[in-house]
């Protein structure tokens, strides 16, 4: 912001800068988390059962969050009884194409609790219901902290944290013998993808691509969401592999934390962190004689022209 601007009447800028969206709440960041945990799940329990991974358990599992998602973002609409208009925008919408991938992913789910070797193929819709989601955020062109490329791939390495954390979870709790080794080396792998875009994501937002209230809802987020959901789930897998006493509790409390770390992010994305890009002008118009005078981008963070050519 210009000194122009800072030393201006605030009614001068009132309702100009960016506010804080109030279209999606909580039932829609619940989409996102079910939607999100769900088909991370279903693809890590679909991928497992090539190397003799099966449990119903993982696969209703999986479905359930899906649909308490889809549960959660119905409630949401104003009118439900025009909820299956959603299906009429297949050429533009990212919902509709959800909701056609969600068409196959419950009845290939289903029919894989019936036939174990259908389970081979759920991560193929799964997947595709993951795609889907990011897009829906990627495709909100007017919040800025949603239309980051860089959320596609937040989106869908978190999905794939929060698949492997509730895998673990899970694993312990329901299966015969824990989690499959490879778990706890794939929700390694996903939380230092999920940190790598994360660290970029965050710099971007802050560095002058997000309002100044929505960088600050991301930099508030930063220190717990890298502690909490990345930092403290490793530290948990090296104490499952140092104490074999405490392993399985090791284990889900690793998983357990992974998970709440994307929810929690997810809810900061959506409903926080969510500020529309407000209005601006290239400069003041000239009074009289005089010439014109600078512009300025209420609630924005200044970018030098240079820096922001770069």
């Amino acid at each position: 912001m210009s000194e122009e601007f800072e030393d201006a009447p605030a009614m001068r800028h009132q309702g100009l800068a960016p506010w804080l969206q109030t279209a999606w709440d909580m039932r829609a960041a619940g989409n996102f988390i079910g939607g999100g945990s769900g088909t991370g799940l279903l693809i890590l329990t679909s991928l497992g059962s090539f190397a003799g991974l099966y449990s119903p358990v993982l696969l209703l599992a999986g479905l359930a969050l899906v649909g308490l998602g889809l549960f959660s973002v119905f409630l949401e609409i104003g009118r439900p009884l025009r909820a299956m208009n959603v299906l009429l925008g297949g050429k533009r919408s990212w919902m509709t194409r959800e909701a056609f991938v969600a068409a196959v992913l419950f009845p290939l789910g289903g029919a894989a609790l019936i036939w174990p070797d259908l389970a081979k193929l759920v991560w193929i819709p799964a997947a595709a219901y993951l795609y889907c989601q990011a897009r829906i955020l990627e495709s909100a062109k007017g919040i800025p902290t949603w239309r980051s490329p860089l959320i596609l791939p937040l989106t869908v390495v978190t999905g794939l944290v929060e698949g492997a954390g509730i895998l673990l979870l899970l694993g312990t709790l329901f299966l015969d013998a824990g989690a499959p080794e490879w778990v706890a080396g794939t929700l390694v792998a996903t939380i230092a993808g999920r940190i790598f875009v994360w660290m970029f994501y965050r710099r971007r937002m802050v560095g002058g691509e997000a309002p100044v209230e929505a960088a600050a809802m991301l930099i508030r987020l930063s220190m717990p969401f890298t502690l909490g959901g990345n930092i403290i789930p490793i530290a948990f897998l090296v104490l499952a592999g140092i104490q074999p006493d405490i392993r399985a509790a090791a284990l889900a409390a690793a998983g357990l934390a992974a998970m709440a770390g994307g929810w929690a992010m997810k809810i900061v994305i959506v409903t926080k962190a969510a500020h529309n890009q407000g209005f601006a002008i290239n400069h003041s118009p000239a009074r009289g004689g005089g010439e014109s005078g600078p512009g300025f981008k209420p609630g924005w963070r200044e970018v030098p022209k240079d820096q922001d050519k770069k």
